[in-house]
């Protein structure tokens, strides 16, 4: 279980004050937020990539600690476009100790055509799949996605939400982040909405 405490964020302003909340295992937790009010500082936070006041633990340990149970890759512009779909997705099963079949989520993302290409000469769309397609690889205890349905076409985001309704019967915790809830309504457990420093939870 993730764990948070009195959590408060403060950037070039306020983000999040006193915020507690636990996040269970199996469970999708999806936030809502308008720009800039702080969707992706939150998430930074959890990952210790910000300075933050409160304490994060996951299953009772200082969250520092156990930062092999998580994944999280914020962005495309993170991916270094010389490399190949298939360096990133080998590198993520080496250092996340997975067993994960590549092949099977290369299949099942259709990226045999240019998972050895240079990541430079991908789409946005290409560059969401490979991205997802290393959440999927690393078998990460608990996920963070950050925007993960952006340029992803209607056939993509239904192969999105299957594979994270598999990643839930595995037992995995899933924090997903989007400007619509109506984009993600449909598979959460909970929905949070992050306004006014406060983060309001409901379950559905």
């Amino acid at each position: 279980m993730l764990e948070i405490k009195n959590l408060t964020i403060k950037t070039r302003q306020p983000i999040l004050k006193n915020y507690s909340g636990n996040f269970e295992m199996g469970k999708l937790y999806g936030l809502v937020a308008t720009n800039g009010a702080g969707k992706t500082t939150f998430f930074r936070a959890i990952m210790g990539l910000i300075k933050y006041k409160g304490k994060i633990r996951f299953d009772g340990q200082d969250i520092q600690n156990e930062k092999q149970n998580f994944f999280y890759f914020e962005t495309s512009a993170w991916l270094d476009v010389n490399l190949s779909g298939m360096d990133y997705l080998t590198f993520v099963r080496r250092e996340w100790n997975s067993n994960a079949d590549i092949s099977v989520v290369v299949s099942y993302w259709e990226m045999e055509d240019y998972i050895y290409l240079p990541i430079k000469k991908y789409s946005l769309g290409m560059k969401q799949k490979l991205i997802i397609a290393m959440y999927q690889v690393s078998q990460a205890r608990f996920m963070l996605m950050d925007e993960i349905t952006n340029g992803l076409d209607t056939p993509s985001r239904a192969l999105l939400f299957s594979a994270l309704k598999d990643m839930l019967k595995q037992g995995a915790g899933i924090l997903l982040s989007s400007h619509y809830n109506e984009d993600i309504l449909p598979i959460c457990d909970f929905l949070m909405t992050l306004e006014n420093q406060e983060m309001r939870v409901e379950k559905l």
